[in-house]
């Protein structure tokens, strides 16, 4: 039977800590785990509170932010299997138990998505660019994914130096998501319920909004293949040739109240469409490449 890490990382998190602590001990009774506690430079009781739930507890001495802390965690960490949820009380322990069993069934990366049950708590921007993010990450991962953001997710714990990414802050969720997605990992998604947080919020949902955008043209630069980049790299030039078309078929009715090149709107549409399929075409290979590469490897480790 594997063993189970939480990771839990907190930053003044003092009044919910004890109470996500207590109830990941409740839930897992009976099984082989350990709960971890990474205090991020917390000015309050965080540490304390923690502390006193008789877990490991492990402290930064400045608050380095809450990707420093989940690495901390899982550098701590004895488990074969890593399940990471936050500090403030909004995920609850009850799916812990069911996030392993997937695992155990051969997923790669378990999200507890907050889609179907939890949305009503998130609130409305935060909500709206979920969504958004989520359907960007489904449309450059080649996956169905409803919730690339959530903080509640389990994998093995031997995956995580290919899944950990270059992030600091909250784009590290959507980041590993996408980098999961694209390399061919078998990524599942679990319904949770998503709580009313205790405590002050930490998202910035504009900041916080542009590193997750900026992350997934990272991602979709750095972890597709040459092949796919042979796709990619053209499609700006034909989206731009089929725009200036159409640019110019504007002007000219707006300026002249006829079009003098009249198959000039046709190329626009043309030009504007075929970079969407091709891009669309490279996300595709990528995917059916990267995911018999994953296959492969899972055959190959067989004995």
């Amino acid at each position: 039977m594997a063993k189970v890490s939480v990771i839990i990382p907190a930053f003044n998190e003092e009044k919910a800590v004890g109470m996500v602590v207590e109830e990941v001990q409740e839930v897992l009774k009976g099984i082989d785990f350990e709960v971890i506690v990474v205090d991020d430079g917390s000015t309050d009781k965080t540490f304390e509170t923690a502390k006193k739930c008789g877990v490991k507890v492990v402290k930064h001495g400045s608050n380095k932010g809450k990707v420093a802390a989940i690495r901390t965690g899982i550098a701590n960490s004895t488990g074969n299997l890593i399940v990471l949820t936050d500090a403030d009380y909004t995920y609850p322990a009850a799916y812990i138990p069911q996030f392993v069993e997937i695992l155990n069934e051969g997923a790669d990366l378990v999200l507890g998505s907050r889609v179907k049950k939890g949305l009503g708590n998130i609130p409305l921007f935060n909500r709206i660019g979920n969504i958004l993010f989520s359907m960007m990450i489904s449309y450059i991962g080649c996956v169905h994914i409803t919730d690339g953001q959530t903080g509640y997710r389990a994998f093995r714990k031997k995956d995580f130096e290919k899944l950990d990414v270059d992030a600091r802050g909250l784009e590290f969720e959507t980041k590993m998501t996408v980098k999961a997605a694209k390399n061919g990992y078998n990524v599942v998604e679990v319904p949770v319920e998503y709580r009313p947080r205790i405590g002050k919020s930490k998202l910035n949902p504009l900041l916080d909004g542009y590193r997750m955008v900026k992350s997934l043209f990272s991602i979709l630069l750095s972890e597709t293949s040459f092949i796919t980049k042979t796709f990619l790299i053209p499609t700006p030039l034909f989206f731009l040739v089929g725009l200036g078309f159409g640019v110019i078929s504007l002007f000219e009715k707006m300026e002249y109240g006829v079009l003098e090149h009249q198959y000039y709107p046709l190329l626009a549409v043309f030009m504007i469409l075929f970079s969407m399929q091709l891009f669309s075409l490279g996300l595709v290979v990528d995917f059916l490449t990267k995911k018999l590469d994953r296959i492969d490897e899972k055959l190959r480790r067989k004995p």
